[in-house]
């Protein structure tokens, strides 16, 4: 072998190992490690029109051994109302790392500029480390429904122009009108005066709150707990039930305030005891928890909100029927014993 196929020979071999060593890349301890968890938020459209739906989502990934802690935003989102919200089960991924989804449903009555404001989390790890997860803040432009240049809109038409009125014509159809009339009138009180010998006009009575309020309970009462959906408009729905009843029976406009306008008020009201104040307080703040914070109520919680609300109910039932109810128990009582 001569010195020339030799040096060759070397040669190649130092450009195969300069080759291999570029290929590496950079060293390992340049190379960005991969945060353990990752926060996203995103929406299913960034303009709307007053009254659309939209539909706001927030995801957390996540490897399994790391904790995520997300604040959930309030009843109101950046101007938003939130009209339903749920979440899906964690999902895992090809990767093995977990999917949290969280989502919204917000509605703007008004026309504007929104912001999302920018979501932030904090995780843990086994390890005793950690740190905070960010997702930026998204913009969404609410536009009215109505054409920016009225012109444009096509049910607006101009007025018709005057037409000349027959008198005589006028007079004759418009007294016809008011003999028909009177006709029709005299038929239904004579029709009335015969089902009813007196001459009044049966009316139904109206139903008192608290027997509307024990009705609509007992409707509830066969909700189907197992579905999320169900679950959440049971809550809704048990809430609207109490707020009605407050309104009804102690004239606090309840069913359009807020649960902080209603806990303000309440000192207010004579005929409210105050350990029943109390119990209403613990029932406003627990069903909000599961309106408007997401919370999954366990089935000892649902049968407790339950026996809240009549419980609630039937502890500030006004005193005459209670008093009549009471007194028709004992009688009862004394036949059956005679019996």
């Amino acid at each position: 072998m001569t010195f020339r196929n030799i040096s060759a020979r070397v040669l190649m071999a130092f450009a195969a190992a300069t080759l291999v060593a570029c290929a590496s890349g950079e060293p390992a301890g340049d190379a960005e490690a991969k945060p353990p968890g990752e926060l996203r938020a995103s929406v299913d459209r960034t303009v709307a029109t007053t009254g659309d739906l939209v539909t706001y989502t927030v995801e957390v990934e996540r490897d399994p051994e790391v904790d995520v802690e997300l604040d959930e935003p309030g009843a109101d989102i950046a101007g938003f109302r939130v009209v339903d919200l749920g979440r899906a089960p964690v999902e895992t991924l090809a990767s093995g790392r977990l999917l949290e989804r969280r989502w919204y449903e917000l509605r703007a009555d008004l026309v504007g500029s929104y912001v999302l404001p920018a979501l932030t989390a904090t995780y843990s790890e086994p390890s005793g480390g950690g740190g905070e997860l960010e997702a930026g803040e998204i913009s969404v432009e609410v536009e009215s429904v109505l054409p920016e240049d009225r012109s444009e809109a096509t049910d607006i038409r101009d007025i018709k122009p005057l037409r000349r009125i027959d008198t005589a014509a006028s007079w004759l159809l418009w007294t016809g009108v008011a003999l028909a009339a009177a006709a029709l009138g005299l038929a239904a009180w004579w029709w009335w005066r015969r089902r009813r010998p007196d001459g009044s006009a049966p009316e139904a009575p109206p139903v008192p709150p608290y027997d509307l309020a024990i009705r609509e309970l007992e409707r509830l009462r066969r909700t189907d707990f197992s579905d999320l959906r169900e679950l959440r408009r049971y809550y809704f729905a048990v809430s609207a039930v109490i707020r009605a009843y407050v309104e009804g029976r102690f004239g606090l406009n309840a069913t359009d305030l807020t649960t902080e306008e209603i806990l303000g008020r309440l000192g207010g009201l004579v005929r409210l005891e105050p350990l029943q104040a109390r119990r209403l307080e613990r029932f406003l703040v627990a069903t909000d928890q599961v309106k408007f914070a997401a919370h999954l109520p366990a089935a000892e919680e649902i049968e407790r909100t339950y026996e809240q609300a009549l419980g609630f109910v039937t502890a500030t039932r006004p005193r005459e029927d209670a008093e009549d109810g009471e007194s028709a128990m004992p009688a009862s009582g004394q036949t059956e014993k005679a019996a």
